[in-house]
């Protein structure tokens, strides 16, 4: 039996420019920082979120409001039958999988403060996602592409660049800024 709308737990997050979000407990407790901080009874009213702009946690609510865990639905549609229940686990998967693929579409700066609020909030699958769209975007990158998209100052000296090269110029192969990185 499903939780009606006027029952479920509700938590409210604050953002660090003062937004308030009402979240669904089951949805919010993905976050292992917020799931301790019910557990420890610190979450009693409004948790504030220091680290996270609101435009990020919409982004952050909208995931975890998409993977809510479906445990307590388990355990209580134990008793029907099984083989309709991996069928609608299969739609299921995939309808994730679509979203996340589309959840992790978004440009470069949103991905890397996605990872950030993932990474404060302790929510390992957000943060495991969003790693490997990052890591995907990078592979087979020329050194001089990686280094433009996160943003890093070259400390070498062009003698000391040309000398790396020379050792090692399989590692200044590849293409250079393309339409993977938004």
């Amino acid at each position: 039996m499903a939780e009606s709308e006027d029952t479920k737990k509700m938590v409210t997050l604050k953002s660090n420019d003062d937004k308030e979000f009402e979240v669904e407990e089951a949805a919010i407790i993905q976050s292992e920082m917020i799931k301790n901080m019910i557990e420890d009874g610190c979450a009693t009213s409004v948790i504030p979120l220091p680290n996270i702009d609101s435009k990020t946690l919409t982004k952050v609510i909208e995931y975890l409001n998409k993977h809510i865990t479906k445990d307590e639905d388990e355990d209580e549609d134990e008793d029907e039958a099984d083989d309709k229940g991996k069928a609608v686990e299969t739609g299921e998967e995939d309808d994730l999988k679509e979203f996340d693929e589309q959840f992790v579409s978004v440009d470069w700066e949103e991905l890397f403060d996605i990872i950030m609020a993932a990474n404060y909030l302790n929510i390992h699958e957000l943060m495991e996602l969003c790693c490997q769209s990052a890591a995907d975007r990078l592979k087979n990158k020329s050194v001089r592409a990686v280094r433009e998209m996160l943003k890093i100052t070259n400390d070498l000296t062009e003698e000391e660049e040309r000398e790396i090269i020379n050792d090692a110029p399989w590692a200044f192969e590849g293409p250079e800024i393309d339409d993977t990185v938004n």
